[in-house]
């Protein structure tokens, strides 16, 4: 066998790194940084640590935009992640973040792709909350569509790696390849014919 047990509490193989805002009154935006988290057709579902602040105003009913960065915002990730929640939102925009609303919700302009969404379900299990987020809108930068299509191969995405105490983010940007492509290729050269 050519792999080898690896043990670690914790094991990131590459999730796409956003900011979550969140409007918590008429004057206060909170902003924080996560990772981990799937899409499947209307449905984001995040998973997030159950204490803190955070935690205490993502709960069901909550509208939030979910805002996916690309390398070229990755100081926003560190600022959303690090810097302290009374600071955050005033160093986001001093370094450079755009915010705007969307029916009250604010958004990043910066980075790629906002989700627009409302809590539906929290299921908390061993110290996190699995946040089931009800989509209702989609946004993306304009610089990535060509024809009303998303121009994939210009997405960089940033993602978070890590295991054990090692975290990093690593951007993703490499050619695409339509699904099927591999087996295609394959095909081509299979010398079984």
């Amino acid at each position: 066998m050519t792999k080898k047990r690896f043990n670690s509490e914790m094991f990131y193989t590459g999730f796409p790194v956003f900011i979550t805002l969140v409007k918590i009154d008429t004057e206060q935006i909170l902003a924080t940084t996560y990772s981990s988290s799937y899409m499947l057709d209307n449905w984001l579902v995040i998973g997030a640590g159950a204490d803190g602040n955070t935690a205490s105003h993502l709960k069901v009913g909550t509208k939030l935009s979910v805002n996916y960065l690309d390398a070229e915002n990755g100081i926003l990730a560190d600022i959303a992640g690090l810097v302290s929640s009374r600071t955050r939102l005033s160093v986001l925009t001093e370094m450079g973040a755009e915010l705007t609303e969307i029916d009250e919700i604010p958004i990043l302009e910066n980075g790629s792709v906002s989700i627009i969404g409302q809590i539906e379900k929290v299921v908390s299990m061993d110290g996190i909350n699995h946040l089931f987020i009800k989509i209702t809108d989609r946004f993306i930068d304009k610089r990535l569509l060509t024809d009303g299509k998303i121009d994939w191969g210009n997405m960089s995405a940033l993602e978070y790696f890590g295991a054990q105490t090692e975290r990093f983010y690593k951007a993703v940007s490499s050619d695409k390849k339509k699904k099927g492509q591999f087996l295609k290729e394959s095909r081509k050269h299979d010398t079984r014919k």
